[in-house]
């Protein structure tokens, strides 16, 4: 969305956006965005509704000259009924029946296989209000305290002066991960050639970082307290982030970092980094013919949350990916 935030006109003197808790940080570092309504996912019964009943109030009385449903989320039909603004657009869904195309002025058609940016961008395309071929990069830019508090924190480690990797391994779809004993046959690569690597994720991934972690004679750093906008200000002193298929490949590509993303039954087409340095990293028909089913787009293979086109990636296939881009 961030790609379309900045493809939107400069007569858009602010933006609002309706959105869930774990984008809410993403939002906040964005330049243009003025007010930030969070939908409360994790309340229920009375609450649930009063908050829904505050939000959708405080919208209502905001009167907005366009509007744009990125999501097919039923909510966002109701959303635009209720708002009326001068102009809303929406993006085709087939699993979305009249009631979700005749709430929405503009419906931009579904093309697949193409870039999420380029997708979201669509929107604004079919409303005229975008002209260029190719969407604009993502935006966003870290606050300076956060800088200030992960640059602290890198002084603290104690690194070299080599180039500085940080590593994203843990996904909340286990079936996105590749084994912790592949990260640890990558790490040990690098930490022989004195390179300095930070495994960064939430509270929730620290408990992979540290399995990881124990793996390696040659122990990276891991992050522990870290919020998105102290990843994001990490990305930004980082030479390389190297991750799975998750929201670290979009906030490298935001803070113009090279990445190298590792993906399994997603589509790469759709989800990989836009606007910046990248490799993808893949198995294919090509490696070998059992791959020939990826992108399944299945939560592992036949729902078993293993999927093996990640399973059965080589470490010295990362690692050579890894040395091309440091130019090492």
């Amino acid at each position: 969305m961030t790609s379309s935030i900045a493809a939107l006109p400069k007569a858009f003197k602010c933006v609002d956006v309706v959105c869930l808790p774990e984008s809410e940080s993403i939002f906040k570092m964005n330049p243009r965005v003025r007010h930030i309504f969070v939908i409360p996912r994790h309340l229920k019964g009375l609450q649930k509704f009063s908050s829904y009943y505050t939000i959708f109030k405080k919208l209502i009385s905001n009167h907005y000259d366009f509007l744009a449903q990125f999501s097919v989320d039923w909510r966002g039909a109701l959303l635009a009924r209720f708002l009326n603004a001068d102009l809303s657009v929406a993006r085709e869904a087939a699993r979305r029946g009249k009631f979700w195309h005749q709430s929405f002025d503009l419906i931009a058609p579904f093309k697949d296989n193409r870039p999420i940016a380029e997708q979201d961008v669509d929107l604004l395309r079919v409303a005229k209000l975008y002209k260029e071929k190719e969407a604009p990069s993502y935006q966003l830019s870290s606050p300076k305290k956060n800088q200030l508090k992960v640059k602290q924190w890198l002084q603290a480690q104690r690194f070299s002066k080599n180039k500085l990797i940080v590593m994203h391994a843990s996904s909340r779809w286990k079936f996105k991960e590749i084994p912790i004993e592949t990260w640890a046959n990558i790490i040990e690569g690098l930490k022989s050639k004195k390179i300095n690597v930070v495994l960064d994720g939430s509270k929730e991934d620290l408990k992979t970082n540290q399995a990881i972690a124990h793996l390696c004679v040659l122990k990276p750093n891991l992050t522990n307290d870290f919020s998105i906008e102290d990843t994001a200000a990490l990305y930004e002193m980082a030479d390389l982030v190297v991750t799975i298929d998750s929201m670290s490949t979009h906030l490298a590509s935001a803070t113009n970092t090279p990445v190298i993303s590792i993906f399994g039954p997603t589509n790469d087409l759709n989800w990989r980094p836009w606007k910046v340095k990248y490799q993808v990293i893949t198995l294919s028909k090509a490696d070998d013919p059992m791959f020939a089913c990826r992108p399944c787009g299945m939560d592992g293979c036949e729902g078993s949350k293993v999927s093996q086109c990640l399973v059965q990636m080589k470490p010295e296939m990362i690692l050579k990916s890894i040395e091309t881009a440091l130019k090492i």
